[in-house]
C-alpha cells in the first residue's frame, strides 16, 4: 500500500473531526512524496538497464544503433546530471566505461599515483603554439575508455534538466529531446554543406542575373563627337579639352616636345659662404623672438658644471 493510500484510509480517533483543509494539505503532501518515491525507483530501474547496454559487444559508440540510440533518449528522460553521474559509477563497477553505448572497459591507471598529465594535440596551446597540458584526477581519467567517450558523455549530461522529474512540466518533457554528439555533428555538417552550396548558388545567380541587366543596358554614346562635328564651336571646345587648340597643331597637328635640363652658370662667380652674425652667438631668433640673458645663463651653467666637478675630485 502507497503512502497516499495510507493517507486517505486513516482514520481519526479523536473526539472533535479534523479540519478537512489539514487534511487536503496531508494528502496532498503524501502525494508529492509517493511521486518522489516513485520517481526515484524509476531512476533505479533506469540505471540497471542501461548499465547492460549496447547490446552487442562490437559495438561502435561512434555510430550507435537505432535501437540502443533510442533506448538511451528515453532512459534518460527522468535523471537529472547527478542520476547520470551515479550510471557511469555504477558502470565502472561493473568494468565497463561511463557512456552508455560503449562496450570498451574503461581505462585502469596506476593506483600509486593521484593525478595525470595529458598533452593535447600539436597546436593546441596558447596562441596555437605548443601543446596544450591537462593535470587530471586519476578517478576521472578511470571513468571513461578515451576523451572521446568522455565527450560524447559530458554532451548528454549538459542537456539533462537540473530539477527532479516530479517538479518539471509535463510539456517541457514532452518537447525536450536528447541528442547524442555524433547526431548534432553530423547536423552541423550536412547544414553547412547546404548553405554552403545554397549561397553559392544564389551568389552566382544574382551576379549573372546582374552582369545580363548591365549588358543590356550598354550602349555606345557618341553623341558629343556627331554635335562636334556639326557645330564648330563645340569642336574647339573638345579640341581645347584635348589640348589641340593652338595654331602648330591645327597647321601641322601634334609636335613631338623635347624636355632638356637647365644649364645652370654662375658666370664664374662662387655664391659667399654664409657668414655668422653677431646676434647669432646666442642662438639667434626663435621664430621671431630673441632670448635675452643668455650669456649670464651660460657663464652660470659653467660654474656650476666646474664646482661639481672639484667636489667629485675632492671625494675620490
Amino acid at each position: 500500500m502507497s503512502l497516499s493510500e495510507q493517507a486517505r484510509n486513516y482514520r481519526y480517533l479523536g473526539s472533535k473531526p479534523p479540519n478537512p483543509h489539514h487534511l487536503a494539505i496531508a494528502l496532498q503532501h503524501a502525494d508529492q512524496i509517493q511521486a518522489q518515491k516513485d520517481a526515484q525507483a524509476l531512476i533505479l530501474d533506469r540505471i540497471l538497464e542501461l548499465i547492460e547496454l549496447p547490446s552487442s559487444p562490437t559495438a561502435d559508440p561512434a555510430q550507435p544503433s537505432a535501437a540502443d540510440t533510442a533506448a538511451v533518449k528515453d532512459a534518460l528522460v527522468p535523471f537529472q546530471p547527478t542520476d547520470l553521474d551515479n550510471l557511469i559509477l555504477e558502470r565502472n563497477i561493473e568494468g565497463r566505461c561511463g557512456y552508455p553505448l560503449c562496450p570498451r572497459e574503461h581505462r585502469k591507471e596506476d593506483p600509486s599515483a593521484k593525478f595525470r598529465i595529458l598533452w593535447g594535440a600539436k597546436g593546441s596551446g596558447d596562441n596555437g603554439r605548443g601543446r596544450e597540458m591537462k593535470v587530471v584526477p586519476r578517478e576521472k581519467l578511470e571513468m571513461w575508455c578515451s576523451e572521446e567517450c568522455a565527450e560524447r558523455a559530458m554532451y548528454l549530461r549538459v542537456q539533462l534538466a537540473e530539477e527532479p522529474v516530479w517538479e518539471r512540466r509535463a510539456a517541457g518533457t514532452q518537447t525536450k529531446r536528447l541528442v547524442l554528439l555524433d547526431e548534432a555533428r553530423q547536423q552541423t555538417k550536412r547544414g553547412t554543406s547546404r548553405e554552403g552550396s545554397d549561397v553559392v548558388n544564389v551568389s552566382t545567380d544574382r551576379e549573372d542575373n546582374a552582369l545580363n541587366g548591365k549588358m543590356a543596358r550598354l550602349t555606345v554614346d557618341d553623341s558629343s563627337s556627331a554635335a562636334a562635328a556639326a557645330n564648330p564651336e563645340k569642336a574647339k571646345q573638345l579640341a581645347l579639352e584635348r589640348g589641340d587648340s593652338g595654331p602648330a597643331f591645327e597647321a601641322q597637328g601634334r609636335v613631338d616636345v623635347n624636355i632638356r635640363d637647365k644649364d645652370i652658370t654662375f658666370n664664374g662667380k662662387i655664391p659667399p659662404a654664409p657668414v655668422s652674425l653677431p646676434q647669432d652667438r646666442t642662438g639667434g631668433s626663435i621664430e621671431g623672438y630673441v632670448p635675452q640673458n643668455t650669456q649670464k645663463q651660460l657663464k652660470n651653467i659653467r660654474r656650476d658644471d666646474s664646482r661639481e666637478s672639484h667636489d667629485v675630485l675632492d671625494n675620490i
